[in-house]
């Protein structure tokens, strides 16, 4: 239905047809009026928000699927529907619903860490403690935390222990102050809520501990990584070594050990050895003395099947059945089901099937006792038919733990990230599907052809992410993940690729495309980035401290070379500037150098930068003052040439997790984001900030005159304002919502422009000259 809408005069610069008045057809105000007073808004600090995954992906890799690593579980101790979660590298979660959905706890606010166990106050549920470090990979972390709203803050309860790694927390079962902590370093007791710790039992690197299941009981048992066993009687005040019966079959090391008591029976306890593929011994006097049930080399309970291949204390657990003392239950890679009290084992899972590997925690709901849960490296899984079958409960962890991403430069919605143990992923339109399994921590670039095409540095491969086998892309040298590769908007067929040289392929739509060696310095490349400014130009970092220039690619190059200031054994990255194409910014190590020479002389601009190494640095092609964004493990910074110092771009962001990954997704002045991975919590976006005051100063500068307006024969016809310099000029076209949807460079003496390829509607013209000068304008297409 047609609709008319009258626009009415306003001041010269901000009136879209300045002039006359007219009735534009097909087109809506309202977001016309927005994009005119986005111009005027003033810097904006970041907004960070969770891309997630936070629901379980989609899978369609045809291998078992998860979302992040998940350590440990716990039931609240009187209501049954408040469930608790520790993810190994994305802190706290609670359920309110019995494990349908989970929320995160304030835990992001946590220094870097792992973490590993949590304990909820009985008589206040408000109170929460939290043992940090990572107990799969048996790493220290800062001791414990403790919050007493519910985990919206936290604050360091960890006085006397230090920064040990917390692998358990339990609560006296009459005297809430008092608690108990198995640690890296010995077993820890505090008497005041978690305000001072002193140490029970020195030494010893505790896997496991807990409590036996009998009400008022103060029977702790605790287990060592190298087989011990110890029990204390009086809630952890006194500890004694109990021999008689349980030692790790031919001495050593255990590989890992852990703990299981039935309620059924609370004298009967188990413990389970890593070694020789699994070794589970009895006692059926309360811990006193054991029996070896179980020592069968040949069939192993650890590894990814019978004949063994398993793995060590980071994927062992096991558990027993509440309701009768004779079952129970060893997870590794695959879960073993013993009814006769650990002698003989039946296998329930494959590990590439029905249930997630890497198992970290099994354990009944101690309200229902038919469900089993699983805690894994995929997340959280429940059986409700004694372990033979298993299904996600894990919506909501948004825990992944990235190791690469990467976004697809056409599509917004496409991201692909490679994961520790839950495979490579990819988000279409907001929802995550997993394409493979296992580990992937490739580096990843989309290429700008129309085909959704990822390729893969490690294998030397791409392929279509949302549907398509991978295939070669004919690199002619042995691709590692040291491999670079870059692709630039100027023209989707030209590519860039190297590990020690530069090799330029300019028909990337081929099927194995072709690979022109450029160079021949047999030097480790760090980084490679075409020229923002033609298509024929790039540079290149080199170890450990060189940038060249080449120009001619795919004709005869040419090389011009520089020194970096600083050795880049911490990494480096460069950028171009889209406003100046003599200026480019590099990182190395933690350092940052402008060039305004195209990198024949440097200035040091670190200034108040961590001294952490950056991983990579972009400029935003819409700041007029240079604006360049470096993100390093802790976060993200902003500078541009009219400051002193770097902004903090942070707000928002989850500060437990390491940051793995940045990536820019160019969708014009007020829609392009910034987007990070993290080892923990997934992937975060925000908007930029200098994009608003980056539109407002180029207001400023010259309007450009449009006429006929609106434009009805497809050629957009203006004149160049006078004064506006220089003999060609980039040209940009964007919709109303800040979309970028033509560029080109366009010589002076040319007034028009093909449009054809616009539908109808309101846009926005940005003319630029070398010297940064703008002249921008409003038009019509009906």
């Amino acid at each position: 239905m047609a609709a008319y809408y009258t626009l009415l005069r306003e001041k010269p610069l901000l009136n879209p047809f300045p002039d006359k008045l007219m009735r534009v057809k097909h087109i809506l105000l309202l977001p016309f009026l927005t994009l005119l007073s986005g111009l005027l808004i003033a810097q904006q600090p970041a907004s960070w928000q969770s891309l997630g995954p936070t629901q379980f992906p989609v899978n369609v890799s045809g291998q078992i699927n998860g979302i992040g690593r998940v350590c440990q579980m716990k039931f609240h101790p009187s209501d049954p529907q408040k469930v608790y979660a520790v993810s190994a590298s994305g802190g706290l979660w609670f359920s309110a619903n019995g494990t349908t959905t989970w929320q995160k706890c304030g835990t992001d606010a946590l220094p870097l860490t792992a973490c590993a166990s949590v304990c909820i106050d009985y008589t206040n549920d408000s109170i929460l403690y939290l043992g940090t470090g990572d107990p799969n990979y048996y790493g220290t972390g800062l001791g414990v935390y403790k919050s007493t709203d519910a985990g919206s803050t936290w604050s360091t309860a960890q006085s006397g222990m230090g920064n040990r790694m917390a692998i358990e927390l339990l609560m006296h079962p009459t005297d809430h102050l008092s608690l108990v902590a198995a640690t890296n370093d010995g077993i820890w007791k505090s008497t005041n809520g978690g305000q001072t710790w002193i140490v029970k039992k020195p030494g010893g690197e505790f896997t496991d501990m807990l409590a036996r299941p009998a009400q008022g009981s103060l029977v702790l048992y605790a287990v060592t990584m190298f087989g011990e066993f110890f029990r204390s009687f009086d809630f952890g005040d006194s500890w004694t070594l109990i021999t008689n019966g349980i030692a790790v079959p031919g001495g050593g090391s255990a590989g890992g050990t852990r703990l299981a008591v039935s309620a059924a029976d609370t004298t009967t306890v188990y413990v389970g050895m890593v070694r020789d593929e699994g070794t589970i011994f009895r006692s059926t006097d309360g811990g006193s003395s054991f029996t070896t049930v179980y020592h069968n080399p040949a069939q192993s309970l650890t590894g990814y099947d019978v004949n063994g291949n398993g793995q060590g204390n980071y994927n062992f657990c096991m558990t027993a059945s509440q309701g009768n003392p004779n079952v129970v239950f060893v997870g590794s890679h695959v879960v073993w089901r013993s009814t006769d009290g650990g002698i003989s084992w039946t296998q329930l899972t494959q590990w590439y099937a029905g249930l997630h590997t890497d198992m970290h925690q099994m354990l009944y709901n101690p309200y229902n006792p038919t469900e089993l849960y699983n805690i894994n490296d995929g997340g959280v899984w429940r059986s409700l038919n004694a372990g033979a079958n298993w299904s996600a409960r894990s919506n909501g962890l948004a825990a992944t733990e990235v190791y690469k991403a990467a976004v697809n430069p056409l599509n917004k919605s496409i991201i692909s990230i490679g994961t520790q143990d839950n495979g490579e992923l990819y988000s279409l339109n907001g929802q995550w599907r997993t394409n493979r399994g296992g580990d992937w921590g490739s580096r990843m670039t989309y290429d700008y052809l129309n085909s959704n095409l990822v390729y893969y540095h490690e294998n030397g491969k791409r392929r279509n992410v949302v549907a398509g086998p991978e295939v070669s892309i004919g690199l002619p040298f042995t691709p590692s993940n040291n491999c670079r590769l870059a692709f630039t908007p100027l023209n989707s067929e030209n590519g860039l690729a190297g590990q020690t040289d530069l090799y330029f392929s300019a028909d990337l739509s081929s099927p194995v495309p072709f690979w022109a060696q450029t160079s021949t310095f047999n030097t480790t490349i760090r980084d490679i980035c075409f020229s923002a400014h033609r298509s024929d130009a790039a540079y290149v970092l080199f170890m450990p401290n060189v940038i060249r220039r080449v120009t001619q690619l795919g004709a005869n190059p040419v090389w011009t070379s520089s020194t970096v200031p600083t050795a880049m054994t911490g990494g480096g990255s460069v950028c171009t500037v889209a406003a100046d194409s003599n200026v480019i910014y590099i990182t190395a190590g933690s350092k940052v150098y402008r060039s305004g020479n195209q990198g024949q002389s440097w200035t040091n601009i670190s200034l108040n930068l961590p001294n952490i190494n950056i991983l990579r640095i972009y400029n935003d092609p819409y700041d007029i003052n240079e604006g360049v964004y470096v993100c390093n493990a802790a976060g993200v910074w902003y500078y541009n040439q009219n400051m002193n110092a770097w902004y903090s771009y942070n707000q928002g962001l989850p500060f437990i997790a390491n940051i793995t990954d940045f990536m820019f997704y160019d969708d014009g002045p007020l829609s392009s984001v910034l987007r990070i991975s993290s080892y923990g919590r997934g992937v975060w976006e925000t908007t930029l900030q200098s994009a608003f005051t980056s539109l407002q100063e180029r207001e400023r500068n010259y309007v450009l005159k449009i006429a006929p307006n609106p434009v009805q024969d497809g050629l957009l016809r203006y004149s160049i304002p006078s004064g506006f310099a220089g003999s060609t000029h980039r040209v940009r076209i964007f919709s109303v919502d800040g979309k970028m949807m033509l560029e080109q460079i366009v010589n002076s003496a040319v007034n028009e422009i093909d449009i054809k390829s616009l539908s109808a509607g309101a846009y926005l013209i940005e003319m630029q000259s070398a010297n940064k000068q703008y002249a921008t304008g409003r038009f019509i297409v009906q």
